[in-house]
């Protein structure tokens, strides 16, 4: 079974793309801390090791209107969906291997301080 449930906070603010066909899609990366004892991650920190994993995301539809519309930089998400791999030739000939979480339920687990955030379900299924 290919399921994915993660927790994180947005590394940037998502950017909405509509494709030829009239698809909304949205690329981000959330960053996830690894579970680390106290003194391993300070230890990484003071080597510059990363203590976090940062997967990229991609959402489509409506939920990528509503992820563009009121997630920003830093906002807590918890997100379900399915690793998709891909492959593709870069300009020097060489295979490029990608790996992507495609977000199939995106839930927004902190209140925003806008008032228009306020005003809609925190949780949008499509």
């Amino acid at each position: 079974m290919n399921q994915v449930s993660l927790v994180g906070r947005l590394v940037q603010s998502p950017e909405l793309k509509t494709l030829q066909d009239g698809n909304s899609v949205t690329k981000f990366n959330v960053a996830i801390d690894r579970y680390l004892a106290t003194a391993q991650k300070e230890e990484k920190k003071n080597e510059g090791r990363a203590t976090a994993d940062f997967p990229r995301i991609i959402v489509w539809g409506k939920q990528a209107e509503n992820c563009c519309k009121y997630l920003m930089k830093g906002a807590m998400v918890s997100i379900t969906g399915r690793v998709s791999t891909s492959v593709y030739e870069n300009s020097d000939g060489e295979n490029v291997y990608m790996t992507e979480i495609v977000g199939e339920r995106v839930q927004f687990l902190e209140p925003s301080n806008s008032e228009h955030r306020k005003q809609i379900p925190v949780d949008f299924d499509v």
